[in-house]
């Protein structure tokens, strides 16, 4: 069953806000088996514009039409007249939430209020217990639209609470019908090498997509033969993790910083951070999780030579000899952070995150990371892209993904 969404409001196409109602909506149906999101519309405040993406999802042969935006007391909001006009309709007072609102803001103005509390004749209103703009559902040639405020908050909640449970049939609920395998420390690419013979096998029943991300890279498997069976579409996720389990470390929404966390909790050790490139970056990522003080002690931002030598007890010839930039200077601010701090883990990072800087044997996006124990001292050379802000994003992550790997 097909649906289509129409998020609506010039602020939207300005690039001042970001449509995160669409994504919403669309993360939450991802839940129901049969409903599928195929088309997103995003328009702005303009009578002719709404009416033919209307037209537009209409002849699509939409199951489900959602609307977002443009339900408030100004001038811009033209939602409701759009849409009277489109079905030839007037508005209506809903009086039980106008009553409501008088209640609760006896300092507006009425006409105000009044708005807030109009819907479409042909529809029946879906209370907004947050907001003061009704939303509303009607049916239109077979078609079921929700028309919701843009203020995603409310949206949220009507459609979390209201819409779901009582407009979505809980038949359409899935079992399992999605399922997002989380991997780090390895290519895309390689990746698909590994599994594609057990792709080709089953790429009319399950859809396998390939999301690469800062973090790693997300495989995501899609049941899209309902006539097979949950336990075979389980038997197929099995075997690709069979598959690839050295790289694996969560699934759907889990994070690799609380993965990271938890595992160093778990086996009661602690770690510490030198960086120079990533400039706090490193840091900031570990302290993201709750609780991380159990096992980070702190860190200390090496960007300056001079603090290498004199915070880190970096020699000052080493650096001369081989550049800020090298496998030794990283290898010892691991080691160094490591003792200084009295830490089971030092995890250190230098390179040149351009977007100059770089040279012929240096180039930008050169990275060394290395992570330190009593045991010894592990460095590898990494050499990323042209983009600083992608370099540091990067190698926090390469860290991660190192430090869980040396767990």
């Amino acid at each position: 069953m097909k649906v289509g969404i129409i998020a609506i409001g010039d602020e939207l196409i300005s690039g001042y806000t970001i449509d995160t109602n669409s994504n919403f909506i669309a993360l939450k149906l991802k839940d129901y088996r049969l409903l599928d999101v195929s088309n997103i519309c995003i328009v702005g405040d303009d009578l002719s514009l709404i009416a033919d993406n209307l037209d537009y999802l209409i002849n699509s042969n939409m199951n489900y039409i959602f609307l977002t935006g443009g339900l408030g007391p100004t001038h811009d909001d033209l939602t409701k007249k759009v849409l009277c006009k489109y079905f030839n309709c007037k508005l209506k007072i809903y009086e039980k939430h106008y009553n409501k609102l008088l209640k609760k803001y006896s300092n507006k103005k009425i006409d105000i209020l009044r708005s807030q509390s109009e819907i479409l004749d042909i529809s029946e209103p879906v209370v907004n217990d947050i907001g003061t703009a009704l939303s509303m559902y009607f049916k239109y040639k077979g078609i079921n639209f929700f028309v919701l405020p843009g203020v995603p908050l409310e949206m949220e909640n009507i459609l979390i609470n209201k819409i779901l449970p009582n407009y979505i049939d809980p038949i359409f609920k899935k079992e399992a019908r999605v399922s997002t395998i989380l991997t780090s420390g390895i290519y895309e690419s390689s990746l698909y090498r590994k599994l594609k013979k057990d792709i080709d096998k089953s790429i009319d029943d399950i859809k396998v997509s390939f999301l690469p991300g800062y973090s790693g890279v997300k495989i995501r498997l899609t049941l899209v033969n309902y006539s097979i069976s949950l336990e075979r579409f389980l038997k197929f996720k099995k075997l690709i993790e069979s598959k690839i389990s050295d790289y694996i470390y969560g699934y759907d929404n889990d994070k690799l910083n609380e993965v990271v966390g938890n595992m160093l909790i778990k086996s009661n050790r602690t770690l510490s951070v030198a960086e120079s490139c990533t400039g706090g970056y490193l840091a900031k990522v570990i302290t993201d999780v709750p609780g991380s003080s159990k096992y980070f002690k702190g860190g200390i931002i090496a960007y300056h030579n001079q603090i290498k030598i004199d915070e880190l007890n970096i020699d000052k010839n080493i650096i001369e000899k081989y550049g800020a930039v090298s496998k030794e200077v990283a290898s010892l601010m691991s080691e160094n952070i490591r003792k200084k701090y009295d830490c089971d883990y030092g995890v250190s990072t230098t390179g040149i995150a351009g977007p100059d800087g770089g040279g012929k044997n240096k180039p930008i996006g050169r990275v060394y990371v290395s992570i330190a124990t009593k045991k010894g001292i592990k460095c590898k050379e990494f050499t990323f892209s042209n983009k600083r802000e992608l370099n540091r994003k990067i190698t926090v992550y390469v860290c991660l993904s190192l430090l869980k790997k040396s767990i």
